[in-house]
C-alpha cells in the first residue's frame, strides 16, 4: 500500500505543480544520475552535492556514522550500515523519515538490487536478502565463507558471490533461487569481482598468481588468463564491454580487448597504482597512483594527463554521463573534480563537512565499471 500511495501522491503533485517547480524543489533527491551523497568520518551528517550545477546544496542527518551506504534511487533510500551494530538503516529521501531492519548478524557490506526494491547483506557466513520499502525478510543464502565480492548483473537476474580466500563463486538467480558455482582464479585470494555490462564477462584479480582471469559467463567456462608483473587491482571494463582496463600494485597499466583477449595498449605510471575507474563513455581510463590521477585515452597513442594529488584519495565515483569525476582525499572538506571529457581539472567543491569519507550515487556507471 506504501508504494501505491507513493505512486499516487507523485501522480496527484504532477497535476498541481508546474514541472518546473518540482524540478527546482532544493529537498527532492529522486534523481539518481544526478546527486551524490557524501558521508563525514566524523558524524552522521551527510553532504548533498548537486553533480549537474558542481555545487553543495543540503546536509542530511542519519542516525549513525555509515561505514557503507548505498543509494535506492527507484524508491529515493539512502541505506546504509554502520559495521557495529546487526541493523540495516533507511532513511526515506521523500517522507524524510528513518527506519532500520535487524538482521542476525553484524553487516559487513550492502549491495542493491537494479530495480531499487531488494538489499543484499552480506553477513560473515551468509548473505541476507531485504525489501528495505517494506522492511521484509526475503530470504537467506547461506553456507558461504566470508562472501566478499557481491554483483547483480545488469537486468538483476543473477546475483554473484565471491569468497574473497578461494574465488568460489556462487550465481544466485534471483526469480526462482536456482544456484550455480563457478571458480574464478586458481584458488587463491582474488579482488572484488567486475562484471561487464552485456553481462558476458566476469574478471577479478588473482591475487596469489599476480594474474586477471576472466570468465565467460555464456560459454561457462574461462575466456582468458592476463599475467602482470605484480599483484593486479581489481580490473574494469569500459562501458560498451569492449575495453579491460588492468593495473598492476608496480605502476604497470594494460588496456585488453574483451573480445579477443589481445592487449592493445600498454601504460607505465611509473608509481605504485591504488585504484582505477573509467569515463567519458567507451573512450577514457582512469588509474590513480599514491602521486596523482591518471587519465588516458583507452586506444590511442597519446600520452596520459597526470593530474597531482595533494591529499590521498579517499572514494571515488564517476556519474551517470561518465563526463565528471568525484572523489574524497585526505582530512580535506573538498571534493576533488575532474571533467573527464575534457581531461582537465576543476574547481574543487566544499562540502560542509569535517572530513568527507564515502561517496554514493543511483545510476552511476561505477556499478559495472
Amino acid at each position: 500500500m506504501k508504494t501505491l500511495s507513493r505512486f499516487w501522491l507523485s501522480a496527484l503533485l504532477a497535476v498541481a505543480t508546474p514541472f518546473a517547480a518540482q524540478a527546482s524543489d532544493p529537498s527532492r533527491y529522486d534523481d539518481g544520475a544526478r546527486w551524490a551523497f557524501i558521508t563525514d568520518k566524523t558524524s552522521p551528517r551527510v553532504a548533498v552535492i548537486d553533480t549537474f550545477n558542481h555545487r553543495h546544496v543540503d546536509t542530511l542527518s542519519l542516525s549513525v556514522i555509515p561505514s557503507a551506504l548505498e543509494v535506492s534511487d527507484v524508491q529515493d533510500m539512502l541505506l546504509y550500515i554502520d559495521g557495529k551494530t546487526p541493523t540495516v538503516y533507511v532513511y526515506d529521501l521523500i517522507e524524510k523519515k528513518h527506519w532500520t531492519m535487524a538482521v542476525d548478524g553484524v553487516p559487513q557490506g550492502i549491495v542493491v538490487a537494479p530495480d531499487g526494491a531488494r538489499l543484499a547483506v552480506k553477513l560473515d557466513d551468509k548473505l541476507i536478502m531485504l525489501e528495505p520499502l517494506t522492511g521484509r525478510y526475503l530470504e537467506t543464502v547461506p553456507n558461504l565463507a566470508k562472501p566478499y565480492s557481491i554483483n547483480f548483473d545488469n537486468g538483476g537476474y543473477n546475483l554473484y558471490i565471491t569468497e574473497q580466500n578461494s574465488g568460489r563463486t556462487l550465481i544466485w538467480r534471483v526469480h526462482d533461487k536456482a544456484t550455480r558455482e563457478i571458480q574464478l582464479g586458481s584458488g587463491g585470494a582474488v579482488s572484488e569481482v567486475t562484471l561487464s555490462p552485456d553481462a558476458r564477462l566476469a574478471m577479478v584479480g588473482d591475487l596469489n598468481k599476480n594474474k586477471v582471469a576472466v570468465w565467460d559467463l555464456f560459454m561457462e567456462q574461462e575466456f582468458a588468463t592476463i599475467s602482470l608483473d605484480a599483484k593486479p587491482w581489481r580490473p574494469y571494463v569500459s562501458s560498451d564491454s569492449e575495453h579491460m582496463i588492468l593495473a598492476a600494485e608496480n605502476g604497470q597499466g594494460l588496456v585488453v580487448n574483451s573480445w579477443t583477449g589481445q592487449t592493445v595498449k600498454t601504460i607505465d605510471f611509473k608509481d605504485q597504482t591504488t585504484e582505477i575507474r573509467t569515463g567519458w563513455l567507451e573512450s577514457i581510463g582512469v588509474v590513480a597512483t599514491h602521486s596523482g590521477l591518471n587519465v588516458f585515452n583507452l586506444t590511442s597513442d597519446a600520452p596520459a594527463q597526470h593530474f597531482p594529488l595533494t591529499a590521498p584519495l579517499g572514494d571515488v565515483v564517476v556519474v551517470a554521463d561518465s563526463k565528471t569525476l568525484f572523489a574524497t582525499q585526505g582530512d580535506s572538506s573538498q571534493l576533488l573534480v575532474l571533467d573527464l571529457r575534457k581531461e582537465t581539472r576543476l574547481a574543487p567543491l566544499e562540502t560542509g563537512l569535517a572530513k568527507p569519507n564515502l561517496i554514493a550515487m543511483g545510476l552511476t556507471n561505477t556499478i559495472c565499471h
